[in-house]
């Protein structure tokens, strides 16, 4: 298990999971998904950039990304490789009794994606902790996931005590890049509208050719596959938290097209958004 390939999407897991896995020019890109579960992405060696939501961060050695289930994501790594150490787990897995006695905020049983860096003088022994969780995930006993379970809260209790948790918002995309944020948080405010190469793109004052070439390279994916995920998800949340039938989901949430949403939503999440819906209640 510790070598499987990254590009977990609405896959399913049933116990706490690690992997480590290298990325670089030759590697198969990793599209933008979500997923019902916690992802923890420690930058080990190299560099990446990674698009959590509406936001592009470079990452570097030491840095690592918090993925909280439903949200966005997707890594774009340099020519160089980079070796990634991850962490899966539900969050029945989690003790919030006592993560909410350490926590600065009330969680309410949940945690919210962050960014944030583990210190140097820590790094050796974070990385010690992770493949720790690498050796018990190939389930060398019965107690192997007992184990897994006791290394997870050491992981969580590791981000608490170094601040982790409790980073400011960090440093986004270098200034040259900065017309591509403005136009991933426009397109994220503005998903419902029926947005338009030509409109995105005067946003962050380009030309429609220049901006989806740029905007290709910095996030890793194309205008419309980027608004079309980011209009998923709000349509996901809605089956799960409406009434409303899967026509009036499809039309709220930007998408003219019902047929296509339903094949769409299909493609993504393996359900149809009437299967989904159904499955989840």
């Amino acid at each position: 298990m510790a070598s499987a390939k990254f590009g977990r999407t609405t896959r399913d897991i049933d116990c706490i999971m690690a992997e480590r896995g290298k990325r670089g020019e030759f590697s198969p890109r990793q599209f933008d998904h979500c997923h019902y579960y916690y992802e923890l992405i420690y930058i080990h060696t190299g560099e990446c950039r990674f698009l959590l939501n509406d936001s592009v961060y470079p990452l570097v050695k030491g840095d690592l990304v918090f993925v909280a289930p439903g949200d966005l994501h997707h890594a774009l790594y340099e020519m160089a490789s980079c070796e990634i150490m991850a962490v899966y787990f539900k969050k029945e897995f989690v003790d919030w009794a006592m993560m909410d006695k350490l926590l600065s905020k009330p969680s309410s049983g949940d945690f919210h994606s962050f960014m944030g860096s583990i210190p140097a003088l820590y790094q050796e022994e974070f990385v010690l902790l992770l493949n720790r969780m690498l050796s018990e995930c190939s389930g060398i006993d019965e107690y192997s996931q007992s184990f897994m379970s006791c290394y997870l809260h050491e992981l969580l209790l590791t981000l608490m005590r170094h601040s982790v948790m409790n980073e400011e918002e960090p440093e986004l995309l270098n200034s040259r890049d900065a017309d591509i944020l403005i136009a991933t948080k426009y397109i994220y405010r503005n998903y419902k509208k029926p947005l338009s190469l030509e409109e995105v793109s005067a946003q962050a004052a380009l030309s429609p050719t220049y901006f989806s070439k740029k905007f290709k390279q910095i996030t890793g994916m194309g205008f419309k596959e980027y608004l079309n995920f980011v209009r998923l998800k709000h349509a996901q949340t809605a089956l799960l938290t409406t009434s409303n039938t899967i026509t009036d989901i499809a039309l709220e949430n930007g998408f003219n097209d019902s047929n296509y949403f339903k094949d769409l939503f299909k493609k993504v999440y393996g359900k149809s958004p009437r299967e989904y819906r159904k499955s989840a209640g």
